[in-house]
């Protein structure tokens, strides 16, 4: 959607997500962007990566979940249907793979799988993502807190769909850095974001 009809997004159509079944708040999150932007700052500390090391790019069919180019240019993609029992799964018996009866994957129901560049002006939470990790310290906590206030009021019908993005700007613009934040920063961090964000909406 172009940015002037995006203003006018209803809670109602952007919780129909066209291939996930997920909870509201992390299906506002996709339809924002936003869980991209999250899963940047995952791989960064999960995979020891620079945010110059990782890409986003988005893919309508939601059949590739992930890729990573090696050094030799060559690349590996984890596909699968768009479906969250495989993954955890995974997750909770890695390393071992069980046998599932999920349904498989037909490339054949799949002809095109199609790539786009994010529009970062338009879906500014990407863009807000990485200036949160370059920053570094607490602001992607600040990112994180910002953004469930403002996701919880928008589906609460109190934000609009993009002033979603101008809470989480706001707050990364006002709130107190710490380069190297302890515990103890981020529990405070987390709370005093969360009380700013709903002065910004209120």
């Amino acid at each position: 959607m172009k940015k002037s009809d995006l203003a006018k997004v209803t809670k109602v159509e952007a919780l129909k997500h066209p291939n996930w079944t997920m909870g509201a708040k992390v299906t506002i999150d996709s339809a924002s962007l936003m869980n991209k932007g999250l899963e940047v700052i995952e791989a960064k500390w999960l995979f020891g990566l620079m945010a110059s090391q990782v890409e986003v790019v988005v893919h309508p069919q939601s059949i590739i979940h992930s890729m990573v180019q090696f050094e030799d240019g060559s690349i590996k993609a984890q596909l699968g249907l768009p479906d969250m029992r495989l993954p955890i799964q995974f997750a909770m018996t890695y390393p071992e793979r069980l046998k599932s009866d999920f349904p498989r994957f037909d490339f054949a129901n799949y002809p095109a799988l199609t790539f786009e560049e994010p529009d970062t002006e338009t879906f500014r939470n990407l863009a807000l993502a990485f200036e949160a990790l370059g920053r570094g310290g607490n602001m992607p906590c600040v990112l994180n807190a910002a953004n469930e206030v403002a996701v919880e009021e928008f589906l609460n019908n109190r934000l609009g769909f993009l002033q979603m993005s101008d809470v989480v700007e706001q707050c990364l613009a006002k709130m107190n850095y710490i380069a190297s934040p302890a515990y103890e920063d981020y529990v405070s961090t987390d709370k005093e974001t969360r009380i700013k964000a709903k002065e910004l909406i209120n």
